[in-house]
């Protein structure tokens, strides 16, 4: 029973009937079932596209948690405006010295070697003062400076001669001269300056005995000067401008001998309406020359 049953299902599930060489042509055999079939070649006009480039993707930063106001620093300071850089003092040029003009003042002594002097004064020294103006200029880039000037003195002498009788004399001169210095450096100059020029004497004898009587005179003589000394001033690296200093500023020691002609002492008596002529004695001559020394402080522009 069961076997029938079997040939009965595999009856009814067999497929139709078909051609058998039909079927057999187109079923591949074993061998043609079991090969790998060939990869079909791509088409010469195709070419490969490249993959397009992902685009990025923004990333939003990570949210940070605001820090506590309690931990957050103080705010700095509000700042001013700069402070200015220090101004440097303006540089000034070097100004060589070409040449030099002074201004100045002194005082000193003459002494007077004539015995006759006694008669005006009993001291030998007469003091006297004047003042000075002078120039000079470099020789060529050398120490030596070659110039000259004029100057001004006075000096007078009074005397009461044997208590009845007064005498006074006085001297005005002006000097010209010529100068030579020598900067051994700057600051200290030694020179020597020789000059001469008209000397004005007026001098006057008067006497108290029993009436009053006086006598007058004036005398005009040659004076020759020669002196020598040194000069200190402020050079230039002293002062506030340095190389550029216009002015500066010093004082000077120097000595010599002085000459001068003799006078003949004959004063004119005066008189008034006496009809008699009247002459006074020759009372001998009086050479006013000696030994000379003298100091002064000057300015100097260079």
């Amino acid at each position: 029973m069961p076997s029938s049953m079997l040939i009965l299902a595999l009856v009814f599930a067999a497929p139709a009937a078909a051609d058998r060489s039909a079927v057999a042509a187109e079923a591949p055999t074993a061998v043609e079932a079991w090969s790998p079939a060939a990869a079909d070649p791509p088409p010469a006009s195709a070419t490969p596209t490249p993959a397009p480039m992902p685009m990025p993707v923004p990333v939003a930063p990570p949210a940070q948690d605001a820090p506590s106001a309690a931990t957050q620093p103080p705010p700095p300071p509000s700042a001013g405006p700069p402070t200015p850089p220090p101004s440097r003092e303006p540089t000034r040029p070097d100004r060589p010295i070409r040449w030099r003009v002074d201004l100045g003042g002194d005082i000193g002594t003459t002494v007077n070697f004539d015995p006759a002097w006694r008669a005006f004064d009993y001291n030998r020294s007469a003091f006297h003062a004047g003042g000075t103006i002078r120039g000079d200029f470099r020789l060529a880039d050398g120490r030596i400076f070659l110039g000259g000037g004029a100057s001004f003195r006075r000096f007078g002498a009074y005397n009461y001669l044997y208590g009845s009788f007064d005498a006074e004399l006085t001297v005005r001169e002006p000097l010209v001269f010529f100068r030579l210095a020598a900067v051994v450096r700057e600051g200290f100059d030694v020179f020597a300056h020789v000059g001469g020029g008209p000397s004005f004497t007026a001098l006057s004898l008067s006497s108290y005995s029993t009436s009053y009587n006086a006598g007058y005179q004036q005398a005009v003589t040659a004076m020759a000067d020669a002196q020598a000394g040194v000069s200190l001033y402020l050079p230039k690296k002293w002062l506030p401008r340095r190389g550029a200093a216009r002015a500066t500023a010093g004082f000077e020691l120097a000595a010599g001998y002085t000459f001068r002609s003799k006078i003949k002492v004959r004063p004119e008596l005066a008189v008034s309406d006496d009809p008699l002529p009247t002459h006074t004695s020759d009372l001998g001559d009086l050479a006013i020359r000696g030994f000379v020394w003298r100091f002064g402080v000057f300015v100097r522009f260079q």
